[in-house]
């Protein structure tokens, strides 16, 4: 194991992320509670709801009409099949780590302990695209639904538009404020209150969706299939994969309460499993049914289901798809929310963002699990601000490019975390290095394909990046020693075909984040740039690394990184 000792202070980041980038394998257990952490009271009944909970609904309430309409035609269940199994390569990751680093924090937690701060940080960013942002984005939505049922349906179209909408869709939408204030409100009272709301509210979403499928299929028919042919060829169904990736958002939100969880080593990866598999086969029967029941081009991008139903003469059903996509809705925003200052708890605790999100108020005898007010309050002043003034379009890809980004972050933390470097190895045979390599190859392998696929240069290009990724995964599993024996490792979830499957994984991210415009490539990097003048203008100086470490702040001696963690997240 990695030793965080106190006599180990750092002036720069490189020293502080070598001092906690080779965690062991080995898990630690982890206490009850502790004076300054949150106590673990999740169970995997409340695992799998808060993961499902926070996925499903978003992909088939939000995504599955405008796909359908603008980018995949009949072809949306593949598209919904790509990501599906994309998620699948990732949360095998992600199972393995949080069964191994049980903390708050998800991908975060999992970069620091073997990237270092620096990547943990572009991680943290990640996160707060996935939870904060993508929070706001489902609830500006939510927002559009309720003034389209109220136009639509009630007919009070001059009086909605003028009081919901007075600057126009695009603009002012006092509704989704509305609704992020709430759940700002609902969490401020406490976790154990929106536990319970996410249990419940889980459960109805689950029905509403089956009611959905089971009657789009009895109204399903093949000519609305017709052609069977992708409306923009392959790479509208690409494109349609990478949007559709925001419609598994919130397996990884598992994650990042495993502070909070019972028997974490064993509950989380199940949870995550469960949640991906779960939120799979929904979408694809799903999208599967909404293309069945009318002609693609038809589709309603911001109001699928609704308007099929509606298309078919299914007034009915109409209304109660209408009304349980409003009713269920919000539990995505209420979950995302939820997650966030997990990250930015975690993050206070590194040093690298200042104190007032490590603060655990209202614990009391009745109540010991105690609450993130601060960091709630801040986190939901910000999402409000965007859901309320930020249009959907606008936020959807840049979500599903850092969400997949951060996934490819923790993929490679797995690699680190699971293989040694060969003893002697050069700079350029290094572990670190053919990881980079895979990762840089498999995004240039995206670009090569995707802007100058139709050239004979794009071609070789792409199978040259393309051959590099298996070069570099077989010298890992050739020249790379696995850390533990699989003997060793006991009952602890482990990835299969390491490291075949992390490759692989790492390589569908990139190739789906290729798939975006270069505008939204370019936010990203401008967002990234932002994370970066972050770390640098403000975390590094006050970071625990960089000022004396962990064993300093546990009040002296060696101590194991794992240990901190643990405790940290109580």
């Amino acid at each position: 194991s990695a030793m965080a000792s106190h006599s180990s202070s750092s002036s720069s980041s490189s020293s502080s992320s070598a001092s906690s980038s080779s965690a062991s394998p080995s898990s630690t257990p982890t206490p009850a509670s502790n004076a300054h952490g949150i106590s673990r009271h999740m169970t995997l009944s409340d695992l799998i709801c808060l993961g499902l909970g926070g996925t499903i609904g978003s992909g088939i309430f939000v995504l599955s009409g405008y796909i359908a309409r603008n980018q995949a035609g009949p072809y949306t269940p593949y598209c919904f099949l790509i990501s599906g199994v994309c998620a699948v390569l990732s949360g095998s990751c992600y199972a393995e780590m949080s069964a191994n680093v049980p903390a708050s924090g998800s991908a975060y937690t999992f970069v620091y302990v073997s990237l270092g701060e620096y990547f943990a940080v572009l991680a943290a960013g990640c996160l707060t695209l996935e939870y904060l942002v993508s929070g706001a984005a489902v609830a500006r939505n939510w927002g559009d639904k309720v003034l389209d049922w109220l136009v639509v349906e009630v007919g009070a179209g001059d009086w909605a538009m003028s009081m919901l909408a007075p600057f126009g869709r695009d603009g002012f939408n006092p509704l989704a404020g509305l609704l992020s204030a709430a759940t700002v409100y609902l969490l401020y009272t406490g976790v154990k209150e929106s536990k319970r709301t996410t249990n419940v509210v889980t459960c109805l979403k689950v029905l509403v969706v089956l009611f959905m499928i089971v009657g789009g299929f009895s109204l399903f028919s093949t000519a609305n299939l017709t052609p069977y042919v992708p409306p923009h060829g392959l790479p509208g169904v690409l494109q349609g994969a990478t949007t559709s990736f925001f419609g598994y958002l919130g397996y990884d939100e598992v994650c990042c309460v495993a502070g909070e969880a019972l028997n974490p080593t064993r509950n989380v990866p199940r949870a995550v499993m469960a949640t991906i598999i779960g939120a799979a086969i929904l979408y694809f029967f799903a999208s599967m049914a909404l293309t069945g029941m009318q002609p693609y081009h038809l589709i309603d991008e911001n109001s699928g289901f609704p308007s099929a139903f509606h298309y078919n003469g299914a007034v009915a059903s109409s209304h109660v798809a209408a009304l349980g996509e409003l009713a269920t809705l919000p539990l995505v925003v209420l979950v995302s929310l939820l997650a966030q200052p997990r990250v930015f708890y975690m993050m206070a605790l590194d040093g690298l963002l200042p104190a007032a999100f490590k603060e655990v108020e209202g614990r009391t005898e009745q109540d010991p699990e105690g609450n993130l007010r601060k960091g709630v309050v801040i986190c939901g002043a910000a999402m409000t601000a965007i859901a309320a003034f930020v249009p959907f379009t606008i936020l959807g890809d840049l979500i599903s490019a850092g969400v997949l980004v951060s996934f490819s972050l923790t993929d490679s933390s797995l690699l680190l975390f699971r293989r040694a470097e060969r003893p002697g190895a050069s700079r350029f045979g290094s572990l670190k290095f053919l990881i980079s390599c895979t990762n840089v190859l498999s995004f240039a392998c995206g670009i090569s394909v995707t802007k100058f696929g139709d050239s004979w240069l794009g071609v070789v290009l792409s199978l040259a990046c393309f051959a590099g990724v298996c070069k570099t995964a077989h010298r890992m599993h050739r020249e790379c020693p696995e850390r533990v024996a699989a003997e060793a490792a006991g009952d602890t979830f482990r990835t299969p075909l390491l490291p075949f499957l992390p490759c692989a994984a790492i390589f569908v991210n990139w190739y789906l984040v290729a798939q975006l415009s270069l505008g939204v490539l370019g936010l990203l990097l401008l967002y990234f740039a932002l994370a970066t003048a972050l770390y640098f203008g403000w975390s590094i100086k006050h970071s625990v690394g960089n000022n004396g470490g962990w064993g300093k702040v546990d009040g002296g001696g060696d101590v194991e990184l794992e240990d901190v963690r643990s405790c940290s997240a109580g």
